[in-house]
């Protein structure tokens, strides 16, 4: 399994602007994997799944990496570990969790532009994502985008998406025009946005605006699978009206500001066994 490190070049702009583009991130011998292991009808599901568009084929998945040895061994990569270490300033990269994004053609969808860190019980600036895409896609096949700089602003509630009710207290707390229709404004908010091909790889931080406008496509499938890591400044912080069950470890009590530790968040990178 083979993936490229990333360079002081991209680190810098990560860490400047929140988000960067890594071409050519996976070998194309490696992408057939991934997307392999993500699409097998025999794989175990994932312990959570949702639809996300009620028309069309749009879903999510996550926890893949459990029962898939090949989504494990790509997650817990050590080149990918350091990379995403050295991209966050942290010395110690831990898993959080995975997450795969199918979306079929016909499948148009409103931008639905938003912040990862709103959703999760989670508090610190050390929260990455690396998103890769696992075919070929553009911004008209739902290929992501992300609003630069972003992560500077205020952090905003979060709205239900798909089938996901999150209760009475979220709708009542959105406020939907608080977030711009960045897609609209173009000229006024640097969108990092790109063709892209299968192996390419966006790392962002968790308080990034992003979003896809779905697939316009008529025969293009987009595959993109998500694994999201911490750092050394990330502590437990629950958050109103989110169902935090699923990233609540089962063998460890978390209290608020607590560092995540346990079974489900080990170490990536430097390589150790779960704290």
């Amino acid at each position: 399994m083979r993936v490229r490190a990333i360079t002081p070049e991209e680190i810098k702009q990560y860490q400047e602007h929140g988000a960067v583009l890594l071409r050519g991130f996976v070998d194309p011998e490696t992408v057939e994997e991934l997307r392999g292991a993500c699409l097998d009808p025999e794989r175990p599901q994932g312990r959570y799944k949702n639809v996300l568009s009620p028309t069309g084929k749009f879903f999510e998945e996550r926890f893949l990496a459990e029962s898939s040895d090949v989504l494990h061994e790509y997650s817990f990569n050590e080149t990918i570990g350091e990379s995403v270490a050295k991209a966050m300033g942290s010395p110690t990269a831990r898993f959080l969790f995975d997450h795969l994004f199918v979306c079929g053609p016909n499948t148009p969808l409103e931008h639905y532009w938003h912040q990862d860190i709103s959703y999760w019980p989670i508090e610190g600036k050390q929260i990455c994502s690396i998103w890769v895409t696992l075919t070929d896609c553009t911004v008209d096949s739902s290929a992501l985008e992300l609003v630069l700089d972003s992560d500077k602003g205020d952090i905003h509630a979060i709205r239900p998406f798909g089938g996901e009710d999150f209760g009475e207290d979220v709708k009542k707390n959105y406020d939907k025009g608080a977030i711009p229709k960045f897609h609209e404004m173009r000229d006024k908010y640097k969108i990092l946005s790109a063709d892209l091909k299968a192996g390419d790889a966006y790392f962002f931080n968790a308080r990034i605006m992003h979003a896809s406008g779905g697939n316009r496509s008529k025969d293009v499938e987009r595959v993109a699978y998500s694994v999201r890591y911490i750092g050394e400044d990330v502590t437990w912080h629950p958050r109103a009206a989110f169902d935090q069950e699923a990233l609540t470890p089962d063998d460890v009590v978390l209290k608020p500001g607590d560092k995540f530790r346990g079974r489900l968040f080990p170490q990536v990178w430097p390589a150790a066994g779960a704290a």
